[in-house]
């Protein structure tokens, strides 16, 4: 396909900020397929696969950047990576059957699982913050039960599960916000890769928009991955980042701007 020069910038700006955002926190593919079905002209289907391009190669570069750093400790993720996985193929396979009817459906579930991913990160702010030590985990049984759902998730689509993956990771598990993030890439990129494979065989990539962002949202994850390493109050800058992107999610899919409007 051939775009004009605006198109492009349009691609270059959402991915430049998508990777910042999916990098600190998640949820920045509202931006990116939204530029995708909006400013490329492709339809939602098409746009939900072309975004896993930018997605993949965004994840790792911030995902080099945190390992090359040292600070980070992936001891036992093969416990939540493997459902993780699993369910991403199964998610994966579901969003290629799904028709556009179910469109606003899906938004008003996304919605609500944002509403509730709102309430666990307000629940306990400061375990957000402070690193605890003694937090423990949930029993192994429920970790696969919860990463099979939100790998599942992820497959089907990828709005949002960054937030998810964090939310839960930090809810569910003992690792502390910095290494969560680390995991939450890592776990977006096994996730991924087996969605993006489902994407490519069934023909719902535009190469050339896909690599487009990739190029912005590789920038933007290598500068926020370096910012949560080195700053020294980057806990506080991810949880509100969060927060609003949360918030601006709720408003989203839940219809609310369109019911005030």
């Amino acid at each position: 396909m051939e775009y004009t020069i605006e198109v492009y910038l349009v691609l270059l700006a959402a991915g430049f900020l998508a990777g910042i955002i999916n990098t600190l926190a998640g949820n920045g593919s509202i931006l990116t397929i939204t530029a995708l079905s909006v400013a490329a002209g492709l339809p939602v289907g098409m746009a939900n696969g072309t975004n896993r391009v930018g997605v993949t190669f965004q994840v790792l570069v911030g995902l080099r950047t945190f390992l090359k750093s040292g600070k980070t400790n992936f001891k036992g993720v093969w416990k939540i990576a493997i459902p993780t996985i699993l369910g991403s193929v199964l998610g994966a396979y579901a969003a290629v059957e799904v028709g556009k009817s179910n469109e606003i459906w899906l938004s008003r579930v996304i919605g609500g699982v944002m509403v509730f991913m709102l309430f666990l990160v307000l629940n306990n702010p400061k375990k957000w913050i402070e690193e605890d030590k003694n937090r423990k985990e949930l029993a192994l049984p429920w970790l696969i039960l919860i990463f099979l759902a939100v790998g599942f998730y992820g497959g089907f689509i990828q709005a949002g599960v960054g937030v998810i993956m964090l939310v839960v990771l930090m809810s569910a598990t003992s690792y502390e916000l910095t290494n969560a993030n680390a995991i939450k890439l890592l776990l977006t990129l096994l996730l991924n890769i087996p969605a993006f494979a489902i994407f490519i065989w069934s023909g719902q990539i535009e190469w050339i928009a896909g690599l487009t962002l990739s190029v912005a949202q590789m920038i933007g994850a290598m500068w926020a991955a370096k910012f949560a390493i080195g700053h020294p109050k980057a806990n506080y800058w991810i949880q509100a980042i969060l927060i609003g992107i949360i918030l601006i999610a709720i408003v989203r899919f839940l219809g609310i701007y369109d019911f005030l409007s």
